[in-house]
Parts: C-alpha cells; structure tokens; sequence
C-alpha cells in the first residue's frame, strides 16, 4: 500500500524542483482515463492562457517563491485559488476528484439467507491525479510524469455482498470493495517530432481500453459492464514500459509489458520484474474528425499470466466504438472477450447514447442509456447449482451540474436475468452519485 509519506514525500519533490517547460501537447480525441480528467479541468493549456504579470524567479526554491508571488489568497482563501497557484509555478495540471455514491438495491436478501442486508451501500471514491511537464524542447522533446491513485471506502453493505444479494454475475459498479491503487505514476519520453514515446512505470490498461462514457465510473456509466471492459483480466497497477508511435494526431499505437503479479495495484515494487513472468499489450486508436462530429475506434489484444492472484492464463480483446452523431450527441459500442477462467465474464456486448448538455443549461449536464449483455463464465463460479448463461444490464442516468465542481447524478440499473438469482427475472439498482471536482 502506498503510505502518505510516499505521498508526501512526492509532493516535497515536486515543489523543491523546478521545470522549465509549456503545458504538454496532447493529442485529442485519444482517449485516456486521467488525462480526459485533467483536460477537463484544463480545456485550455496554460500556454494559451493570458501571461502573468507576476515576476517568476529560477532557483531550487523558485516554485515555493512563485506560489507565494502569486498571492493566491487576494481574492479569498480557497482551495481552487491554491491549486491554480501551485500549477503554475510548478508547470503541473492536478484535478482532485470526490464521490459519494449510496446504491440502494433489490433483492437486498442474498439467496439462502434470512437477513436483509443493511440499504444502501455507501461507497467513498477519491482519486489525484497529476500531470508535471518536466521540460519541452525541440533538442531533448518533452519529458513528463503522471500520477494517479485511487481510494475507495464502504460503509454499511460493501459491493461484493450487494451484488451478491441482486444475483448479479457483474458489479453494480466500478470498485465493490474497499481498495487502494497506485494507477499510475510514470514518465513518459516523447522524442522531437512528437512520433515516439518512451514510458516506464507503474500503469494500467482501464486508463485506455475504452470511450468517453464507458470507462470511469466518476464521469459516465456506475454498473460495471457499462463503466468498464467487463472481462479485462489485466492489472489495476503495475510496473512495466511501452511505445507508443504517433504517425499523426488521429493515430496512436502502443506496445508494452507489465508485471504479472501486482494484480491490485496496491504497492510499486520493481523487484516483481525479475521473477520473469510478464503481460504483453498491443493497442491502437484511431479517431477521425468527420463533419457530424469526432470519434474514437480502438482495438486492444492482451495477455496475462498465470500467477497466484490470478489462477488462470488469459488472452484477451477488446473492440471500441464511439462517435459524435450530433453536436450533442455520442453513440458508443463495445465487444470485448477472454479465456480461461479469472472471471466470472468471459465476453459483453455494450451499446449506448449520452446526450452532453441536453439543455443548454451547464456543460456538466448529461442524459445517458446504455445496455450491455454479458456472456456469464460458469467455470469460475463455484458454489452456484443454477447459473444463466447470460445476463443484462439496462443502465440510464442524468448528470446536473452545479456550478464549476459539483454535480448530482441519479442513476437506474435494471438486470434482466440475474446470472446468480435464475428464480428471479429482474433485479433494480438505484444510486445517486454526488461528484467533486477540483
């Protein structure tokens, strides 16, 4: 587990050295799971914004200098002025994001069992995320380092007996039990040219294997098959490298490795490296800019290895889909599969619609409906005597924003034919997400 003084300690370094470089050059539409969050906060780079008039001083302590130059207090102390003060002065992008999500959901009584589960089921969802541009130049091109971690905590019902008790072979969400991730934390070699990348560090495939609102449960879907690639079997952190190749802005193809044995992600350790086992990834993006709006179409092959954490040899595909039809609107779709038997899903099929500010009201604001069928994989399930051999998911939610950090989203999960619970045709999830976002 990564301690606070790991945290910490990285936070002092970050402040104690100076950079002296422009916002990076992101190629759009390249869906990345952290990224897409800073950008958010950022949709403009601070190279483009209006220059300071405040004088900036290059020493070992000149961030420090610059963030109290820039009085980040004149204006009233608050945590969004400290944040944009310490971004400047230390070429960084940071977003700090916040969730409550209660579930309440039926059946709340597991099969067998005489006791209802206590209703709802509180999940608290924390997540940093930093992007620090180190240097960018035409010589040495651009050298940067993301991080990004990931807290969850329950009260009352946990995921795992939620889901449990509906008779769900998927999750009614992205994270059922209390966990904590490093994501990523990486640096990243961009070449002059902007052709090759070089990235070394701990890191996972969720970040990439998916669309704008199928692959973060903070920003889009919450039910697992719709927030997520419902088969991955790869890591939720691990230590490894890849290229990445960028011929042009709308085509980005990686190559990597990983460890095989930090599953979780809950720890960096390079030490696994030389136990010779390794996962291999292959992906490639492609996102064309045709006059009804931009899309994404990507594909990933992976593999993993067998290892105590995971019992099982798995290859694994995942084909993605997505497209502005309108303005204000965005059609994705999914197909994703795996062998063997870590999971208790071996292949969905998502199709889904978000309208993005159906009213012209906040630009957080979003209508979504989306529908997944999940093939259930009865050899890694135990304990069941009847089991579906498929299951789906009918998700629709509404996303109202409230000024520029916080927004609400009610959200309805309907699974029709329960994989777990075949003597019941439906079983109801109802959430509301409460977000914050600084």
């Amino acid at each position: 587990m990564i301690s606070f003084r790991f945290l910490l300690l990285s936070g002092l370094c970050a402040l104690g050295i100076s950079s002296y470089a422009e916002t990076p050059k992101e190629t759009t539409g390249h869906y990345h799971r952290y990224k897409a969050r800073i950008q958010k906060k950022h949709p403009e780079s601070i190279k483009e914004s209006a220059p300071s008039e405040t004088p900036h001083h290059n020493s070992l302590l000149s961030p420090v200098t610059n963030i109290f130059c820039s009085h980040p207090w004149k204006d009233g102390i608050s945590v969004s002025n400290l944040l944009t003060s310490v971004e400047k002065a230390t070429n960084t992008q940071i977003s700090l994001d916040f969730s409550i999500l209660p579930q309440w959901f039926y059946p709340h009584k597991a099969l067998g069992q005489t006791q209802a589960l206590e209703i709802p089921s509180w999940q608290f969802y924390f997540s940093p995320s930093t992007t620090w541009t180190l240097y960018d130049s035409p010589t040495a091109g651009q050298g940067i380092v993301d991080f990004s971690y990931t807290l969850i905590h329950y009260w009352q019902t946990n995921g795992v007996d939620a889901n449990q008790a509906a008779g769900t072979a998927s999750s009614m969400n992205d994270y059922s039990n209390r966990e904590n991730n490093l994501a990523q934390l990486t640096f990243s070699q961009t070449f002059p040219g902007d052709f090759l990348t070089l990235a070394i560090g701990q890191y996972s495939l969720y970040a990439i294997d998916g669309t704008l609102y199928d692959n973060d449960q903070y920003s889009g879907f919450i039910s697992y098959a719709l927030s997520q690639n419902a088969s991955a079997t790869y890591s939720l952190g691990s230590t490894g490298a890849y290229l990445q190749f960028t011929p042009n802005s709308e085509i980005k193809v990686q190559l990597g490795f990983q460890d095989s044995y930090n599953i979780d992600g809950t720890n960096f350790s390079i030490y696994n490296l030389t136990k010779s086992k390794y996962n291999f990834y292959g992906y490639a993006s492609w996102t064309p800019k045709p006059s009804c709006g931009d899309g994404q179409y990507s594909v990933l092959l992976y593999s993993t290895r067998k290892v105590p954490e995971q019992n099982s040899q798995v290859t694994g595909w995942s084909l993605n889909a997505a497209q502005h039809i309108h303005e204000k609107l965005y059609l994705f779709g999914r197909i994703n599969g795996a062998t063997g038997t870590a999971l208790p899903i071996n292949r969905s099929y998502v199709l889904g619609l978000v309208s993005e500010n159906p009213l012209n009201r906040h630009s957080q604001d979003l209508l979504g409906i989306g529908f997944a069928t999940n093939k259930v994989n009865a050899k890694a399930i135990s304990n069941v005597n009847k089991l579906r051999r498929y299951e789906s998911v009918m998700e629709a939610f509404a996303t109202i924003g409230f000024g520029p950090y916080i927004s609400l989203t009610p959200d309805f999960q309907l699974y029709i034919h329960p994989a777990l619970r075949p003597e019941r045709r439906t079983s109801q999830v109802y959430g509301l997400r409460a977000n914050l976002s600084l």
